[in-house]
C-alpha cells in the first residue's frame, strides 16, 4: 500500500511539472514574436519607393482664329439672290476707342484694311487694325499722301501697298453695286459722311467718310456695310437710296482752306471695286 501511494504521488508530480514546462515554452514562444506597432508598414512596402514627381503642366498656345475665306455666290437658273452678305471681319478705325486726331481721320485706312484682310484670308483683330492703320499712315506720309485720300488715291494704295486688284467706277447705281458684289467683289464707298445720317456717329458725323459694302438685302432695300466710323459698324445697314445719295469723293481743290458740307456734296460720284 505504501508503494502504490508513492507511485501515485510521483505520477501527479510529473504531470504537473510537464504542464508547467509546456506553459513556460508557450510563454517563451509568444514573447519571441515581434511587437506590432500601429505605424509598422506591411512587409511588401519594405521595397524602395520612388518619390512622386510633381506633374508638369504643359501650356499650349491657343490656336489662331481661322480667317474667313471669300465666298462666291451660286446663281442658279440666272436667278439673282435677294440676299447676299460676305463675312468680312470688322474693326473700327479707333479699335481701342482712342478717337484722337489720327484715328478720327483713319476711315479710309480702316476700310481698305478690312477689304484686304478678307481677300487675303487673313484674320483681323483690334490690335491688327491698330497696327495696320499706324503702318499705313506712316507709309502714306512718306509717299506724299495727304490726311484725306480720294477714291483714285485709295485705289493706288490698294494696288501698290496691299498688292490687291482695285479700280474705280463712276457707274454708281444699286444695280451695278449688286452686280459687282455678285461677282465676288467688295465695294469701298467714299461719302459725304453727314449725309449718311448714322445715329452712332458723334455729333453730325464726319464731313468725309469711307466704308465697305459687303452685301445687300433686297427684301428690305438695304446695303449691308462694315462702317469703321463706329464700334457698332459691323454689318451696319443703309437704305439703298440713302447710301447712293451720300456717295461723294474727296476733292483736294475744294478742300483747300477747309471743306464745307456744301463743297463735300460737290464731289464726284465714284466707288472703288476691290478684288483679290
Amino acid at each position: 500500500m505504501k508503494i502504490k501511494h508513492f507511485l501515485l504521488i510521483a505520477s501527479i508530480f510529473t504531470l504537473v511539472a510537464c504542464q508547467n514546462q509546456t506553459e513556460v515554452a508557450l510563454l517563451n514562444q509568444n514573447n519571441s514574436l515581434p511587437e506590432v506597432q500601429a505605424t509598422t508598414t506591411p512587409s511588401s512596402t519594405n521595397k524602395t519607393v520612388e518619390p512622386i514627381k510633381p506633374t508638369t503642366t504643359v501650356k499650349t498656345e491657343p490656336k489662331p482664329v481661322e480667317p474667313v475665306k471669300p465666298v462666291t455666290p451660286i446663281i442658279e437658273n440666272n436667278e439673282i439672290p435677294k440676299f447676299l452678305d460676305y463675312p468680312v471681319a470688322f474693326a473700327s478705325q479707333a479699335p481701342f476707342s482712342n478717337w484722337d486726331a489720327l484715328h478720327e481721320e483713319a476711315c479710309e485706312e480702316a476700310a481698305m484694311i478690312m477689304a484686304v484682310k478678307y481677300f487675303k484670308k487673313e484674320p483681323l483683330s483690334p490690335h491688327l487694325m491698330e497696327q495696320g492703320i499706324l503702318n499705313l499712315v506712316k507709309w502714306e506720309e512718306e509717299n506724299g499722301y495727304q490726311v484725306d485720300v480720294t477714291a483714285d488715291e485709295a485705289t493706288s494704295i490698294l494696288k501698290n501697298y496691299f498688292a490687291v486688284s482695285a479700280k474705280t467706277t463712276t457707274d454708281v447705281s444699286v444695280e451695278n453695286i449688286k452686280k459687282q458684289l455678285l461677282a465676288g467683289q467688295l465695294i469701298i464707298v467714299p461719302a459725304a459722311g453727314r449725309q449718311l445720317g448714322n445715329p452712332n456717329f458723334t455729333g453730325a458725323g464726319p464731313i468725309y467718310h469711307m466704308l465697305v459694302i459687303r452685301g445687300y438685302d433686297d427684301n428690305k432695300g438695304e446695303f449691308i456695310t462694315n462702317d469703321p466710323g463706329t464700334r457698332k459698324g459691323e454689318g451696319y445697314r443703309y437704305k439703298y437710296q440713302k447710301l447712293i445719295a451720300a456717295i461723294h469723293d474727296w476733292d483736294h481743290t475744294l478742300a483747300a482752306g477747309g471743306m464745307t458740307d456744301q463743297e463735300m456734296e460737290q464731289g464726284r460720284k465714284v466707288v472703288i471695286i476691290v478684288n483679290e
